[in-house]
């Protein structure tokens, strides 16, 4: 019956996808499929994320109040009042399934990434505490702020890909909302999900569609297929490459201009990267995890066997209770190669890097050489390059839309590759063998 259930339903949206009109010059964006870490990922692979300080509230009505990146804010802005001019002059259906009066529904708000993240923590935490810890008397073996780590640490190790710790495995799970990016508004509040899926055809079937789809992709936005009444901002959009003031302006870059960024530089101005910031963080988490442990539970009751002369046979069993340590400063620079060993084994578990006993040991040691000899920095970014899995982010299609790499810089980047995979000074990989170990 679920193989039954999972084929309807791989059926179901394969049929939708197949259904969505194509039409010429207009391109398609696919959260579902092929954008997932759209706005996630910049160029480079490196998980990304909107830095607040860039955002603008962007036009929801009285209801509730939204934020998307500031050029976003502005394009939607300009998109809405060309909406309602064209409606005005009759040219589009004023009941249609597309409002002529936009508004954002859906949007960047109050559950921007550290909030959501700490909300996922604090549900991690909660079955960590309430299950994983009850299983033979675990919560015996917490005894101060370092143990509770090593125990934490061991229950996140187990499902680790599917329930990341680190905020950039965050970032890059399922769990995590795409509208953290700034770059997507919805325009309706629709549901999402096999139940309403009848909404994209209502979307599609409607006679404005094909006006909203050539309409939105002047002011650099896509339809995203899955959600027809979601706006994906275009990052590559009008990019040409040209950065001279002569240049005509098209698509996205025209509001992108007004803040000074384009295609080429809004990653390095606009966002953070999370795995910079990892060590820091991830400090700050078993900060707060553990003091509200130990608000919780301060003190644990021991089982511990009694030894007595009287009794030969058995050994009397003796409830012990025992204080917990309080949290401690971990910030000193002793601290900082503590902190980078435990990053590193939860980005292997998070992205199922392959590793042994052995070879772990060698990348823990090329990681503190970098940290020693360049910095902290340089070690977070050794731990990011072999664990971020994600090259090159193809966006749409090849043209003047397209966000991925040219095909010279591909051909480059994949001969660079090459030569250093059969140089034995760049590999980053141990040469080790068992064979001749007496």
């Amino acid at each position: 019956m679920s193989e039954n259930l999972t084929e309807s339903i791989f059926n179901s949206k394969n049929n939708l996808s197949n259904y969505y009109p194509n039409l010429a010059g207009v391109g398609v964006f696919d959260l579902e499929r092929k954008h997932l870490f759209y706005g996630r990922i910049d160029p480079k692979g490196d998980a990304i994320y909107l830095d607040d300080s860039n955002l603008k509230q962007i036009y929801g009505g009285s209801k509730k109040t939204h934020f998307a990146a500031d050029f976003v804010s502005e394009a939607f802005f300009n998109l809405r009042r060309s909406v309602k001019k064209a409606a005005d002059r009759g040219l589009i259906n004023r009941s249609g399934a597309y409002s002529i009066n936009l508004r954002a529904h859906k949007a960047w708000d109050y559950h921007d990434l550290e909030f959501s993240y700490n909300q996922y923590l604090n549900k991690l935490y909660t079955d960590f505490v309430n299950n994983y810890l009850e299983i033979d008397r675990r919560h015996e073996r917490i005894k101060d702020h370092k143990s509770f780590i090593k125990e934490f640490v061991r229950y996140a190790l187990r499902n680790a890909h599917y329930f990341p710790i680190t905020k950039t495995g965050f970032v890059l799970s399922t769990h995590c909302s795409p509208f953290i990016s700034g770059l997507m508004v919805e325009i309706a509040s629709e549901q999402h999900g096999l139940p309403t899926n009848t909404a994209i055809l209502k979307y599609t079937k409607d006679p404005n569609f094909v006006f909203f789809a050539k309409e939105t992709k002047k002011y650099g936005f896509m339809l995203d297929k899955n959600a027809p009444w979601r706006l994906v901002f275009n990052l590559a959009s009008g990019w040409t490459g040209n950065t001279s003031s002569n240049s005509k302006l098209a698509g996205g870059q025209m509001s992108m201009n007004h803040f000074g960024i384009d295609y080429g530089n809004v990653f390095d101005y606009y966002y953070r990267r999370p795995h910079m910031e990892e060590a820091l963080n991830i400090k700050n988490v078993f900060e707060t995890l553990y003091t509200s442990f130990y608000q919780q539970y301060g003190t644990y009751e021991e089982l511990i066997q009694h030894k007595s002369s009287s009794v030969r046979c058995q050994r009397p069993v003796k409830n012990i209770r025992r204080n917990r340590q309080p949290p401690q400063d971990m910030t000193n620079e002793e601290h900082h190669e503590y902190w980078l060993k435990i990053i590193l084994k939860l980005r292997f578990a998070e992205t199922k890097f392959h590793h042994t006993t052995q070879n772990f040991n060698f990348f823990v040691n090329e990681m503190l050489d970098n940290k020693r000899a360049f910095g902290l920095d340089a070690a977070l970014k050794y731990i990011n390059d072999l664990t971020k899995g994600f090259f090159v982010p193809n966006f749409v299609k090849r043209g003047s839309f397209w966000g991925g790499m040219t095909e010279d810089e591909y051909q480059q980047k994949k001969k660079i590759a090459l030569e250093r995979a059969v140089n034995p000074s760049t590999v980053n990989y141990p040469l080790t063998a068992t064979k001749n170990i007496k």
